[in-house]
């Protein structure tokens, strides 16, 4: 996957947010930033609509659930964790997923956004 687009609520908590778990932005402006992960882009764009009804995003909604970056083994799951403990990111602790029974941890971004890490 070449890259995502998000839509989200606020362009400098969402940098602060994901700096600290993919270190710099590749490309910032007032209103979008960008990280490379593996040969994935993320894109984070700022939206202000004036009769938004919600300014958090509502995984219930039809559109995005969550996204889920695969990773190779316990040990970089446990490095993940590790960095969001650090860095004081609320999460969910590694646990057992219900449907694959493989080993994930989930955490919402400052637009409630969820992403995973999952083996």
């Amino acid at each position: 996957m070449h890259h995502i687009v998000f839509a989200i609520s606020d362009v400098i908590e969402t940098e602060k947010f994901y700096t600290k778990i993919f270190g710099p932005a590749l490309y910032t402006n007032s209103n979008t930033v960008m990280y490379q992960v593996g040969q994935t882009m993320l894109i984070f764009i700022q939206k202000r609509h004036k009769n938004q009804l919600s300014t958090k995003f509502d995984p219930s909604n039809i559109g995005l659930d969550h996204v889920a970056f695969g990773l190779k083994n316990l040990s970089e799951l446990e490095e993940v964790e590790k960095v969001l403990n650090e860095k004081e990111i609320k999460n969910s602790g590694i646990h057992i997923d219900s449907s694959s029974k493989k080993e994930k941890i989930w955490l919402n971004d400052p637009s409630n956004i969820r992403i995973e890490f999952y083996l």
